[in-house]
Order: C-alpha cells, then structure tokens, then sequence
C-alpha cells in the first residue's frame, strides 16, 4: 500500500535564516521549472513520434496547454513568495504573539501551496514521461 504524503508544517519552530532559506530554495526550484517546462513544449513541438499514434496531435496538444497552465502557477506562486521573503523582514520588527501567529499562518499557506503544485507537476511529468515513452520513434 502506498503512503499518502500529506504536508505538515513545522514553521513556528524554524529560525527567520531557515524561513528566509526555504523561501530562496523554493523561488529557485520554480526559476529552474520555467527551463524545464520550455524544453517539454520544445520536445512535443518536435517531430520525434509515431505517424500512426492515436489521437497524437490532440494528446500532445492538451500537454502543451498543461504546460502553459502549470508555467501561469509557477509564476504566481513565485510572485507570492517574493512576497513572503518581504514579509519575513518584516517580521524581524515583530515582536508581539499575534503577529508571530499571523505570520506563521501565511507562511504555511504559501508552503502548502507550493506544495500542492509540486505534486501536481510531479504527477504532470509521470504523465507525460509515459506517454511519451510509449510514442517516440524508436
């Protein structure tokens, strides 16, 4: 039986370095997905597949328009850590448990979205990388 992996967050127990760390590491995973996700669109644009496929041009078609959606996500959800890493300066001013409590909520927020995303394009790729295995010309 597989395992669930469910996000859990251990935020309120983390220095404003480690948040600050997390944050860059995260806004470079997604720089480095924007290159990725172009070399996917580059790939399904080349003529590399079986002539006879079924419904080639409209598999390789809703890909493409994943790609454009996952690529429109990645980009906000950098927006919103840009965001975040000014609010962590921020919170170096803070001093009161209300806005400690506050901070630390939209900080899961934004790592639980980030999380979810990853797990969306995981599953994208899982998809594609079998299609395209069982496409490709030999």
């Amino acid at each position: 039986m597989d395992t669930l992996e469910i996000y859990k967050s251990f935020n309120s127990d983390k220095s404003i370095e480690e948040l600050q760390y997390n944050i860059l590491k995260e806004s470079t995973n997604l720089d480095n997905l924007k290159f990725e996700l172009q070399f996917y669109k580059l790939l399904l644009n080349k003529s590399i597949y079986k002539p006879h496929a079924l419904n080639l041009y409209e598999r390789l078609t809703g890909f493409k328009n994943e790609i454009t959606s996952i690529n429109k996500k990645g980009m906000s959800l950098l927006n919103e850590l840009n965001t975040q890493a000014h609010q962590i300066r921020n919170k170096i001013e803070c001093d009161d448990m209300a806005c400690d409590n506050f901070f630390i909520k939209n900080h899961d927020n934004i790592e639980l979205k980030v999380f979810n995303f990853k797990t969306q394009v995981f599953n994208f790729k899982f998809r594609l990388f079998q299609y395209l295995q069982s496409v490709i010309i030999n």
